[in-house]
């Protein structure tokens, strides 16, 4: 276990969050002294995101209290926590592209004169004994947008510390920069450290938690499973830690399911390249399940959109049901048969319109007739697929008042009634219930069964090894490694996510 710090800047004690019926957090306590490096690790849906909401005074705990410098903290309030010290850093790219570096850094607190005046050589002096002080190798008057990504987020370490942080919190910082940059992004960190800062240090990167933590805290459906020193936070003990409690994640489900024969190729990516992706090979099979695994930013993603034909690629070959794939062409990719549920269903469903124009959408020239719509045929046909997602609402209802899992099953009887060949789904179940869940998972299997393919993401690695028939891993905008049979297991599976980066093909 841990040792904790001699003196703790921060102390949160017993804090809960309860949502409605669901318990977030429960019972956490958590102490970081000066210049420690916390790693903050958990599976999805662990509770990280909460405690980072509850300490930025965006989320206020059902219970439990913090302690900052031995003075209670006014929960809730954004602005107590940032007077406090407390500074968060976003994985997402925050900056003003068209400002100046210095008016980024500055941005919420500029220095003013009588009158509200910009007292702007005081803006430029300020910044720039920051940068100098971070070692940031950018000037004040650099436009922030003419910069590379890894100075603009370095922009964005220096904004939260302009604010006098004493608490740096990086939530996934390495998730969309180069295995070349995160370096520049650690020793920046490390910077900080050594001038007395604290660092909580959330990723699903190990390699990265091994590397640069001082001690690690592992939170697992809610509550503080663990406390590791920097010696027991070794890159196996974390992903055990990860993966703790179920000994049947250790093998394959029983009901697994067993690989097709070999069939006739849907889709076939051989050597696809550009912006967003590096030399992609594989395929999929009718009637198979190939699955996706990656973290935030690997590329995972990209490769469905890049053959939905949202993303263009610039190098190698794309096929569709055995005939050339236009890159970035949406109504091609379309018209090839495939079909793309997204993971944000806000992206997938017209709110303002009813299910029945939801679900009957790319198959309405169907029931066209001259330049009339037979919506007998139509209601006839949307009533038939709703039975089959098992959706038992009004068809004329605003799609938008149906829960999230009955709008995923909306949008997945949309395309089981277009007949797509080749169905891309992004985190399927990512929001939905329990009981839909499953209910979601048969009819996956079933569009297999009558000779669909699949190429499934998931940020549920628990999914992946239950649906897929095989997985590969992407990691750095490139496959690294495919697991099948027996070996196809979510430690396994993990392992493979988090390798260390020397372990990637150069």
């Amino acid at each position: 276990m841990a040792a904790e710090p001699d003196v703790a800047w921060l102390e949160c004690a017993e804090l809960t969050k309860a949502y409605g019926g669901v318990v977030a957090l429960e019972g956490v306590s958590f102490r970081i002294g000066a210049g420690e490096i916390r790693g903050l690790i958990g599976a999805n849906g662990a509770g990280k995101s909460t405690f980072v909401k509850i300490l930025t005074g965006i989320a206020v705990p059902s219970a439990g209290s913090i302690r900052v410098d031995g003075s209670p903290l006014r929960l809730g309030s954004p602005k107590a926590s940032l007077a406090a010290g407390i500074a968060a850093v976003p994985q997402e790219l925050m900056v003003a592209p068209t400002m100046t570096v210095a008016e980024n850094v500055m941005m919420g607190h500029y220095p003013q004169r009588g009158a509200g005046f910009l007292r702007r050589r005081d803006v430029r002096r300020r910044t720039g004994e920051i940068l100098e002080r971070l070692s940031v190798p950018v000037r004040p008057d650099d436009v922030v947008g003419e910069l590379p990504l890894i100075q603009q987020r370095l922009v964005m370490v220096a904004r939260a510390f302009s604010f006098e942080a004493r608490l740096m919190i990086f939530d996934e910082p390495t998730a969309t920069i180069s295995p070349r940059e995160v370096d520049v992004l650690l020793q920046a960190i490390g910077v900080l450290s050594a001038r007395g800062v604290s660092i909580l240090y959330v990723s699903h990167r190990l390699d990265e938690i091994d590397s640069i933590c001082t001690s690690v805290t592992v939170l697992r459906d809610g509550r503080v499973a663990a406390e590791l020193t920097a010696a027991e936070a070794t890159h196996s003990a974390l992903v055990e830690q990860l993966t703790v409690g179920d000994a049947a994640r250790d093998r394959r489900p029983a009901a697994a399911p067993l690989r097709p024969a070999a069939g006739e190729p849907l889709l076939e990516l051989d050597g696809v390249g550009g912006a967003w992706l590096d030399d992609i090979t594989l395929s999929v099979g009718r009637g198979e399940i190939v699955g996706v695994a990656g973290l935030s930013g690997s590329g995972a993603r990209e490769i469905l959109l890049t053959v939905a034909g949202a993303l263009p690629y610039s190098k190698g070959k794309m096929t569709l049901g055995g005939k050339p794939a236009r890159s970035g062409n949406v109504p091609r990719a379309v018209s090839a048969g495939t079909a793309f549920l997204p993971g944000d269903r806000s992206l997938g469903a017209f709110a303002g319109q009813s299910i029945r124009f939801n679900v009957s959408l790319p198959t309405i020239a169907a029931f066209a007739k001259a330049s009339f719509i037979h919506r007998k045929a139509e209601r006839s046909a949307v009533a038939s697929l709703l039975e089959r997602v098992a959706l038992r609402r009004d068809p004329e209802a605003a799609i938008s008042s149906l829960s999230g899992g009955n709008q995923q099953k909306a949008i997945v009887a949309r395309w089981l009634g277009a007949r797509s060949q080749l169905l891309l789904l992004d985190d399927p179940t990512a929001g939905v219930d329990v009981r839909t869940r499953p209910e979601l998972h048969q009819q996956i299997r079933q569009a297999c069964a009558d000779g669909a393919g699949v190429l499934l993401v998931s940020s549920d690695i628990d999914e992946l090894v239950e649906l897929a028939h095989r997985v590969v891993v992407v990691a750095w905008r490139r496959i690294v490694g495919e697991l099948s049979g027996p070996e196809l297991t979510t430690p396994k599976v993990l392992a493979a996510m988090t390798r260390q980066e020397e372990d990637v093909p150069a």
